[in-house]
């Protein structure tokens, strides 16, 4: 399978079947068809999360549980989130500080959905994601969000290996045997950290990129191919735009997703 044969575009299309017919759908398949003489090692797909992949309202998974560790907490926003989860962590080790995230992943649900926040995922998008695997793309989760966090939800909820989970995070510090969280943060990645984060890690920039919010902007202008996923469906999510990403679509020529209009599923079945 992958790259040792040609997909055509009725099958790519039926590998996406929670996207409604239509010029996205059109263009996703079209673009993927067209990207199949790339040679592997090119073919790198990265995704914000927030958003992108994942509901981020009312509050992101991680913002969610930062306020479970620090219900006095009071982020002004995500950037401010990643620094009061790094101090709220500082000293522990990683083992320690991954046992207080699994707990809260299995306990904690989303206030509407009622569901744990792993199963928030779009699920057009992690068509998407399995597809993009198919067809030999290395995907890649870069995100402003806190990485250690998100890598024990990646290969289950998102089916992003660990390994490729590209995010903000503390300095790490080996002490006495241990690596142990600091308080202070390495650089955010987000905005022109992005594509910086993600040529640091893959050697490469993205065939494929897709973002949803303003901190997107750089990593979807570095990718050849580049889709924004708009907001605009109260009914079965979230409806809230972000003008300053739009017009960079417009003078970038990216695919506009509108949740509303190209998703036929949003989250599946949520029980």
């Amino acid at each position: 399978m992958g790259a040792q044969r040609r997909w055509g575009l009725d099958e790519l299309a039926a590998s996406l079947p929670s996207w409604r017919q239509g010029a996205t759908l059109d263009w996703i398949c079209t673009t993927l068809a067209s990207v199949q003489d790339v040679p592997p090692v090119d073919r790198v797909a990265a995704f914000d999360n927030d958003g992108t992949l994942a509901c981020e309202k009312p509050a992101s998974s991680t913002r969610a549980y930062l306020l479970h560790l620090d219900p006095d907490a009071h982020p002004t926003d995500g950037h401010d989130v990643q620094r009061l989860l790094a101090k709220t962590l500082a000293g522990l080790t990683t083992d320690e500080a991954q046992s207080r995230a699994e707990t809260f992943l299995r306990d904690a649900r989303h206030p509407r959905f009622h569901v744990p926040y792993s199963q928030v995922v779009y699920r057009p998008m992690l068509e998407l994601v399995r597809l993009l695997h198919q067809l030999d793309f290395a995907v890649y989760m870069v995100t402003d969000s806190a990485r250690d966090f998100l890598r024990l939800m990646a290969p289950t909820a998102y089916e992003i290996p660990l390994g490729h989970v590209i995010g903000s995070e503390a300095v790490m510090t080996w002490d006495g045997g241990r690596l142990r969280r600091e308080s202070r943060m390495n650089p955010l990645d987000d905005g022109p950290g992005k594509p910086a984060y993600l040529w640091d890690r893959a050697g490469r920039l993205p065939l494929l990129a897709v973002g949803n919010a303003t901190g997107d902007i750089e990593l979807l202008d570095s990718a050849r191919h580049a889709m924004l996923v708009r907001h605009d469906d109260a009914d079965r999510e979230y409806d809230y735009e972000d003008p300053e990403t739009l017009s960079a679509a417009a003078r970038g020529g990216w695919t506009v997703v509108s949740i509303r209009d190209d998703f036929a599923e949003v989250f599946g079945d949520l029980r």
